[in-house]
């Protein structure tokens, strides 16, 4: 290969390879990042006055009956996994030149706003569950039932708008591009 073509493979080679370090980076500094959600969580709670939460490291905590109980952000409960596809998908389209830098970090952008939000949402769920059913019941609940639910329909939501971000074609004198 030699002279365009090669250039494109490069430059989508980059584009892959920024993705998966990012990826990788998130992965390695997963527990910073659930820290983060932690303290985010903690405050959201607090100022919607659900519950007079704090935050250490990790941990969300709050007093229930008369004593402080909480929940740790676990990788598996942080947002961090969430993000890796599509910043990795992201970074490759831009590569490939399939997308602008534009509408694929516009794309992202949405993707990683929604995804912090609905996880949010979720470990709010937890700290509601745990008031209304107790701290074993209510734990169980959200994190099992109310959680994959708020989970699964926030995946959806976003994998449908990322796709309808990247995929819009872009309209030229009020005709559809390509389409004469």
């Amino acid at each position: 290969m030699t002279g365009p073509r090669r250039g494109s493979w490069l430059r989508a080679s980059a584009g892959g390879l920024i993705g998966v370090a990012a990826a990788v980076a998130m992965l390695w500094r997963w527990h910073d990042i659930a820290s983060a959600e932690a303290w985010l969580n903690a405050h959201l709670v607090d100022a919607v006055g659900l519950a007079d939460t704090k935050s250490i490291g990790a941990a969300v905590i709050f007093p229930l009956d008369e004593r402080w109980v909480g929940f740790m952000v676990s990788s598996g409960c942080s947002v961090a996994m969430l993000l890796i596809p599509p910043i990795v998908l992201a970074s490759t389209l831009i590569g490939f030149r399939r997308i602008s830098l534009t509408r694929g970090l516009n794309a992202l952008a949405m993707a990683v706003v929604l995804l912090v939000t609905v996880n949010q949402v979720r470990l709010g769920a937890v700290v509601v569950s745990m008031q209304t059913w107790g701290f074993k019941l209510g734990y169980e609940r959200s994190h099992v039932l109310i959680g994959s639910v708020i989970t699964t329909a926030g995946l959806i939501a976003v994998t449908i708008l990322f796709v309808v971000l990247v995929s819009r074609t872009k309209r030229i004198s009020g005709t559809v591009a390509g389409v004469h």
